[in-house]
């Protein structure tokens, strides 16, 4: 057993030593994935084809490293995740410094059996994004305007008493047409997981509504009405203070 501080693309499979044997993960399953809407409405009530180019994570196979984790061991079976700094919108794109060099992220993450098992259930999940798109709905993520959760009630994969796969993302806007959405993480939840609660509740948006909002430029739970009255309140307040300044007196 040797030391392996190489950098994962984020491509390759990963193979970690288990009770002295090696044994390989295949990350194919997580790739070439794209959701079309043929006939999106756009807020200006255009109606197109758009494309959701779907790219998860190395979260949703990982966990993050933790004080009690011994790194050397972890580094030793392969465990360790080191990976290069990526753009938010195109996690396959790694940052470059000065030099033209990949930048290393000082995300070092750790490799989860569990989590890549129920992560087979990405493709499941894009498939049923594909043919319910008008008819999914999602919730803000607390504390974070911009992540959205889903939920997938029909996973095939992952233990058995579990109720939900749970995915959070963020909707990126990559041109008029084209737009990213970058799994997080995703994990299985059970049946009385708050997460699973709030997806059931009233306060969930469809799916397509955070989408428009995304194109026209907003977070995916702001609409256009409160980006105005927004717009409107910093507007009056910047003429209070104008009209409180000493030189207009």
């Amino acid at each position: 057993m040797h030391q392996r501080s190489e950098v994962h693309d984020g491509i390759s499979s990963i193979e970690v030593e288990i009770d002295g044997i090696t044994q390989v993960f295949p990350l194919d399953h997580l790739f070439n994935h794209v959701v079309q809407v043929e006939d999106f409405k756009f807020e200006d009530q255009r109606i197109e084809k758009i494309s959701i180019e779907v790219r998860p994570t190395n979260h949703v196979y990982s966990r993050a490293l933790e004080n009690s984790d011994h790194e050397l061991q972890l580094s030793y079976s392969g465990h360790l995740l080191i990976k290069y700094e990526h753009y938010e919108d195109r996690p396959h794109i790694a940052k470059l410094d000065r030099d033209g060099c990949k930048i290393i992220s000082s995300d070092k993450r750790v490799f989860c059996r569990d989590k890549y098992l129920s992560s087979q259930n990405i493709p499941l999940f894009v498939e049923s994004l594909q043919e319910s798109y008008s008819s999914l709905c999602v919730l803000a993520n607390k504390g974070d305007d911009r992540t959205c959760l889903t939920g997938f009630f029909e996973f095939q994969h992952g233990e058995s008493e579990k109720h939900c796969y749970v995915v959070l993302f963020k909707l990126h806007r990559l041109s008029a047409r084209d737009l990213s959405m970058v799994i997080e993480t995703a994990f299985l939840v059970d049946e009385d997981d708050f997460r699973v609660k709030l997806l059931q509740g009233r306060d969930t948006k469809p799916f397509l509504v955070a989408v428009r909002n995304v194109f026209a430029k907003r977070p995916p739970f702001q609409g256009p009405a409160l980006r105005k009255s927004k717009k409107n309140y910093k507007k009056k307040k910047q003429t209070q203070k104008q009209l409180s300044s000493p030189n207009t007196k």
